[in-house]
């Protein structure tokens, strides 16, 4: 009888290790999985939570650009300025022909009144892709911000050639030319005061998989027949 307890006993104790072992399996994730996580959050507007998932993501891949890009979103939201300009430099970083990172930082950079940086960004976006509307118009505020009409006006036509129904564009366009030779108050337009993460939303299957490590298998299956063994003896 002491020989059936014990092993009884030595068997619940591997019962016991093989589910604790997977369950701290089940809460690892990858990269991707901790991504889609913080894209959920940021669409439930939980900010915090959504960087805290974008900063799980780095740290697995640091070089996961799109992870940056979207946590400079996130911090923004927060009015973190700052911090996400240092985002989008990790985004740009990994990814130089990042487009959209390099649109965002600027109009973040245009929002803590560095306006020659925000036009340095913008001209990077507009390198990689001379047909984005949006780096077109920013930077025409930028220039705007700085009295520069003449410039604000050519990136203004640039954005309504592009997208000719851009209202804003239109607006700031006629206020560069009322303002010449005069004293800007402000652009009456509307700067764009969310970057989208729609370009990089996940798949639609997104629910993170609980991967368990096949190595436990056979220890699981070997307590199980233990067990059974024991039960068969006893009775």
């Amino acid at each position: 009888m002491q020989i059936v307890s014990r092993v009884c006993t030595l068997s619940a104790i591997i019962l016991i290790v093989f589910v604790t072992c997977n369950l701290a399996a089940a809460a690892d994730l990858t990269a991707e999985e901790y991504y889609n996580q913080g894209i959920d959050f940021a669409g439930l507007r939980q900010y915090t939570d959504a960087i805290t998932s974008y900063d799980n993501a780095t740290m697995i891949n640091p070089g996961y650009s799109k992870a940056w890009y979207n946590r400079g979103i996130a911090l923004f939201n927060l009015g973190r300025y700052d911090d996400a300009v240092a985002s989008y430099d990790n985004a740009t970083r990994f990814d130089p022909g990042y487009s959209d990172a390099w649109v965002n930082r600027g109009v973040t950079l245009g929002i803590l009144d560095r306006y020659d940086d925000a036009i340095a960004s913008y001209d990077k976006a507009i390198k990689i892709n001379p047909d984005d509307p949006d780096a077109w118009y920013n930077r025409g505020n930028a220039f705007l911000y700085l009295d520069r009409y003449d410039d604000a006006i050519a990136s203004y036509d640039r954005a309504l050639t592009i997208y000719p129904g851009y209202t804003s564009a239109q607006q700031n366009r006629e206020m560069a030319l009322s303002q010449i030779n005069k004293n800007l108050s402000s652009p009456t337009g509307t700067m764009l005061q969310q970057p989208s993460p729609t370009m990089t939303l996940p798949p639609l299957n997104q629910q993170p998989t609980m991967k368990v490590p096949l190595f436990f298998a056979p220890i699981g299956a070997i307590a199980l027949m233990v067990v059974f063994f024991a039960w068969r003896w006893k009775n």
